[in-house]
């Protein structure tokens, strides 16, 4: 395992080789597990193509001649013939295509190593709280001690590397703000250490869980302090989202409750109130080429934030943006819209969540669920959403029995839900008028990856989208 996340972000080097294949942004959505474990509207994806993609550490178009030893040597035409790679790497400027990644990050095993430990760790430490068989603590002892306490094969607590453009110049050597998301599998390895700590492991020894409240401790104040912690921290999108509930986890897990509380009510009470607009819309995300997918990974940070509060006894389901939207408006509106090609399943975790979590006495969740993975409550996050595992939702304090996991003859506690939509806006045009996002105070454009800028008036359409009638 590696001791730092490289990784070459978006686009295509000037001279590489043809990809082998389009490639999304990040992982696959993952469903938001955190502290759960418990004994249609047009796509606007036509607007990316209005996006401002530079490169700003360069500002170099894509069609530069690189400065090199000789004079016919250029990074044009794409793949070039006249310099080697490890000429163009150093030389050459990359060019950002939003929904596409540069086939070189596919050579890094750094983002894809965290999330498997973290799925690791997560579903072993379940398994040990199930069986209360030693061997599957042991195994998850062994594989955090791995990657994050030995010293020879452990991750060092920062991503001061992460999501890396290579190019010239000091800035292509050093990591970017998009590659805190890449460690947001901490979140899940915190929520196994803390169910191996409930569930009395002897393996999860008392100098183990010290050297890794360092480790959490050493990262969460390089996401306060580092320049790129800072600028992750003002991003209006999914990055911030995901930022959010990192920190907030990591201090939870060093005992610093109040902290990890005041983390995330900052979030809602600003970032978040700018992320869906009145028709459940997320401009930030449904601006992308891949609109889907944007929408649901936030999603899956706002949900994990929101079960994060369940964990410290606040609600933050209820939390409402300007236009009074809340995470089921973002859900239903995700859920109406035409999926492009892009992979609807992506949705069915956060469905799933959103049912419990606010009820769903029309069947209609139950019903999407069935048609998209008919196999559900085989799945891991069939457990990962139990009822009992929402506090502070909702819904928390009704009888669930027959909501979405129950049988299907069993309508106990039916009636008492409330409305799958109360308090959502009312369909039609959006009654609150349209103000530009808080980021734009000070800037007339923001960046929300690396080199792709957005303007408030390319988000005005996706805000005033008309919201849209559920059945």
């Amino acid at each position: 395992m590696h001791r730092v996340h490289t990784r070459a972000r978006v686009t295509r080097r000037a001279d590489s080789s043809p990809p082998a294949a389009t490639i999304e942004k990040g992982a696959k959505t993952r469903e938001s597990t955190l502290f759960s474990v418990a004994p249609v509207p047009t796509s606007h994806a036509s607007n990316a193509n209005q996006l401002s993609q530079t490169r700003s550490a360069t500002q170099a178009p894509g069609e530069a001649v690189a400065k090199t030893t000789s004079t016919k040597a250029t990074c044009t035409p794409s793949p070039t013939t006249t310099m080697p790679p490890s000429a163009t790497w150093t030389s050459c400027p990359y060019v950002g295509r939003d929904g596409k990644v540069n086939p070189d990050v596919r050579d890094l095993a750094g983002p894809g190593a965290i999330n498997t430990i973290s799925q690791y760790a997560l579903y072993g430490s379940i398994a040990f709280a199930t069986k209360r068989t030693a061997k599957y603590s042991q195994d998850v002892v062994n594989a955090i001690d791995t990657f994050f306490l030995q010293s020879s094969t452990k991750m060092n607590p920062n991503v001061n590397f992460g999501q890396m453009v290579r190019g010239s110049g000091p800035e292509g050597k050093k990591g970017t703000f998009t590659g805190v998301l890449d460690v947001r599998g901490i979140v899940k390895v915190i929520n196994a250490i803390l169910i191996l700590k409930s569930g009395g492991s002897a393996e999860w020894t008392n100098s183990k869980d010290q050297d890794m409240r360092n480790w959490v401790s050493e990262y969460a104040r390089w996401l306060e302090e580092s320049d790129i912690g800072a600028i992750t921290s003002t991003r209006p999108n999914n990055h911030v989202t995901f930022y959010t509930g990192q920190l907030a986890a990591s201090k939870l897990y060093m005992g610093d409750k109040q902290g990890a509380i005041n983390v995330l009510q900052r979030f809602f009470k600003n970032e978040f109130r700018d992320q869906i607009a009145a028709s459940g819309e997320q401009p930030f995300e449904g601006i992308r080429a891949k609109p889907l997918h944007y929408r649901s990974f936030n999603l899956e940070a706002l949900i994990m934030n929101a079960k994060l509060g369940d964990a410290l006894g606040i609600d933050l389901w209820s939390a409402k943006s300007k236009y009074e939207a809340t995470i089921q408006t973002a859900l239903d509106y995700a859920i109406t819209c035409d999926p492009n090609g892009e992979d609807v399943q992506d949705l069915v975790p956060h469905v799933a969540a959103v049912a419990v979590a606010y009820g769903d006495p029309t069947g209609r969740y139950k019903s999407f669920l069935r048609k998209t993975m008919s196999n559900y409550e085989s799945r891991p996050l069939w457990f990962y959403n139990q009822p009992s595992a929402f506090t502070k939702s909702p819904t928390s304090g009704k009888s669930k029995r027959g909501v979405i996991f129950g049988r299907d003859d069993d309508t106990s506690g039916r009636n008492e839900q409330p409305s799958v939509h109360g308090g959502s806006p009312v369909a039609g045009r959006p009654s609150i008028p349209f103000a530009c996002p808080d980021a734009f105070k000070d800037t007339a454009k923001v960046e929300i990856e690396n080199g792709m800028y957005v303007t408030c008036e390319q988000l005005r359409p996706l805000y005033e989208t008309d919201v849209p009638k559920l059945e």
